[in-house]
């Protein structure tokens, strides 16, 4: 298989941290009981599942950096503020890894445990991981938030890159 290049990851970085705000804001239009209230056949709820979304962004980042990981308290969820406050701080701390990482590095193989066994693969393949986990989800959240009365915008990447090109989509 061939490498992913930092350039790319930088690209996918920049469409999850959009896509990412984009749910935010949509769920903010939730009521607390369509927050909380078990609709997600994954993760529980909304709550539960942006929050998991969030520490596998963390996890993977923080294992490629090489950072410790603090264990988190079994069923435990944040307020949507805290999720958008966090989501913000893990782009942040990614956009700067990115910058920052050579390919060289970004090709080094490194452990990682996973449901208790070591799995090694190089540390793209990881960063890759956390941001295609959070398009996975994103979709079921769409599903969801549809069923509690607050569908997602269109999350189609064009809808960026158009945006940041200067120029308006048709329609």
């Amino acid at each position: 298989m061939d490498a992913m290049n930092k350039s790319s990851l930088l690209v996918l970085h920049h469409y999850n941290e959009y896509a990412n705000r984009l749910v935010l804001e949509t769920a903010a239009r939730l009521d607390e009981k369509a927050f909380t209230t078990p609709s997600s056949p994954s993760h529980g709820t909304v709550q539960g599942l942006l929050t998991h979304m969030l520490t596998t962004e963390f996890f993977f980042l923080a294992r490629c950096e090489g950072k410790p990981i603090l264990p988190r308290a079994r069923g435990a969820t944040l307020t949507l503020e805290e999720l958008r406050i966090t989501f913000e701080q893990v782009a942040e701390e990614r956009r700067k890894y990115l910058e920052w990482a050579s390919e060289e590095l970004l090709a080094q193989e490194i452990a990682v445990p996973i449901g208790g066994k070591e799995i090694r693969l190089a540390r793209w393949q990881f960063l890759l991981q956390s941001l295609l986990h959070s398009t996975h989800h994103r979709g079921e959240l769409s599903i969801v938030m549809t069923a509690l009365g607050c569908p997602l915008p269109t999350l189609d990447p064009i809808l960026q890159f158009v945006s940041e090109s200067g120029q308006e989509w048709p329609g």
